[in-house]
């Protein structure tokens, strides 16, 4: 189908270039083309957010539109914490494109630079804890955005109350422990 579809197309340009010009039609076809881009939310100063925490949400929109484009859920491990907390970063150097490491992918159809806005929300697993990110970009049909992909830093930590509990009595004018598990998002 695809083959014909092409000898169609070919043989209807080669009658009008032979007519003295394209019809106007023909000159405008698109051509979608697919564009892959990935995307990573990371913690501020940490690693890559995680199945365990609920991932987060990536949003990629269409900004003169507002038509999304893709969305999904990014999921994976956190990283190499070596090469993400330990090691010092070299300009260039793979920190985050590492087998197993937390991401979206997500593939465009595009017919034309883009300008888009790609969202992260999360972690996904502690509301209270929920954070959003989010950077514009221009986009080029054909021009995929892999490897470490496009990074998107969330600030923020985990807190969970541990004490008092819920519904427990406090009484004015007394001390009042508190104690909490807080961890980086």
């Amino acid at each position: 189908m695809m083959q014909k579809s092409r000898f169609v197309l070919a043989t209807a340009l080669a009658i009008g270039v032979a007519a003295g010009g394209l019809p106007a039609a023909a000159q405008a076809i698109p051509t979608k083309v697919p564009t892959k881009v990935m995307v990573r939310a990371v913690s501020r100063d940490a690693k890559v957010i995680q199945d365990p925490v609920g991932g987060a949400r990536i949003t990629i929109r269409e900004v003169a539109t507002g038509n999304v484009l893709a969305q999904g859920v990014q999921q994976g491990r956190s990283g190499n914490t070596e090469l993400i907390m330990v090691k010092p970063r070299a300009r260039g150097a793979t920190v985050f494109d590492t087998p197993g490491t937390a991401g979206f992918l997500a593939t465009l159809m595009l017919d034309r630079p883009t300008v888009v806005e790609i969202t992260a929300e999360g972690p996904l697993g502690n509301p209270q804890a929920t954070q959003r990110a989010s950077k514009t970009l221009l986009l080029v049909p054909g021009q995929h955005v892999l490897g470490e992909g496009v990074l998107l830093e969330i600030h923020g930590f985990i807190v969970d109350l541990l004490a008092p509990v819920a519904g427990a009595e406090v009484r004015a004018g007394q001390p009042l422990p508190v104690r909490v598990k807080v961890t980086m998002t």
